[in-house]
Order: structure tokens, then sequence, then C-alpha cells
């Protein structure tokens, strides 16, 4: 189960599930099937990084977060300004389980999305925001944009990787 603090793909597919059962139920270690399927995974988050969206596409950044980029030096990639986020995704495995996660802590509001909230200073008097100084500032909220999502085709892959295992003789 994934808890609220992390965020990670769980497949919810009956195809899937019937042929996990098939294969725990012939083979006596699952464990690199479960390494497969969490590299297949790993690789799905990792496209969905370059393509900004998949299957559907990411809303876009605004113009002035575009020109702060710019100003900065940073990516105008979505999601990417510094590329941590995209970095910090991990597959994880072991005889029953695999997938991938990351423990960035903003990493749950950028794929679900937030809705508007206020942010106050914590550790200093004040925060800069905008060219200003205040102790706090009303954040609009973030678009979804779902990077931690399985295409069609990345559920077959994670099947075939199953098949293979189970045709092995696991």
């Amino acid at each position: 189960m994934i808890s609220n603090n992390l965020i990670g793909i769980r497949i919810v597919d009956d195809a899937v599930q019937r042929k996990l059962q098939l294969m725990a139920a012939h083979a006596t270690n699952t464990a690199p099937a479960m390494a497969g399927i969490s590299m297949v995974m790993l690789g799905e988050v990792e496209n969905n990084f370059r393509a900004e969206g998949r299957p559907t596409k990411w809303k876009a950044l605004t113009a002035s977060t575009l020109a702060t980029r710019a100003a900065r030096g940073t990516s105008g990639k979505i999601l990417q300004a510094k590329g941590h986020l995209a970095r910090s995704i991990t597959p994880f495995s072991s005889n029953n389980v695999g997938g991938v996660g990351t423990n960035v802590p903003y990493a749950p509001a950028m794929n679900n999305g937030s809705k508007p909230h206020v942010i106050k200073a914590k550790n200093k008097k004040a925060l800069y925001f905008g060219g200003r100084f205040a102790k706090k500032v009303n954040h609009p909220g973030t678009a979804p944009r779902p990077f931690m999502v399985l295409t069609d085709r990345g559920q077959s892959d994670c099947l075939k990787v199953m098949a293979a295992h189970i045709a092995s003789g696991g």
C-alpha cells in the first residue's frame, strides 16, 4: 500500500493480477520478474518526464515561470527546473513486489496537484517571493502533472516480463 507521504505506481488491472497469481503459483523465485517489472516502470516514468506528460500532455508552464527560469538559467521543461524530481525516481523490488517511488516531499503535489494554500516563513522572518519580501504568500495551487503513470504499453510490457519468467520456469 502507498502511504499519503509517499508516491508510487500501483497497477490495478485484471490481466496483470491474473498473471501475477499464475507467476506466484508456478515460480519459486519471482524476484527477477519483480526487478524486471520495476525497470519497466522506471522507463515509463522517465519517458513521462521526457515527453512532459503521457498519454496526455501536462499543463504548460506560464510565461512568468518560463521567464523566471530563463533568468535563473534553469530548464524550461515542465517539472524539471533543476531535474531533482526526475532523478529521484528509484526502482525497488523483492520476491513479491516491484515498483518505483520517490522520497521528494513535493512529489505528491506535483503528481496530483495541490489546492490554493498559504506559505508562511518558518526559519526566517520573511519569504522572498515575486521580487518582494513577505511573512506569508498565497500560493494559487498547482495543476496536476501525473508522472507516476503507466501507459497501456507499459502494462503490456509488465505482462511480457511475467510471461517470460513463467516460461523460463522461474
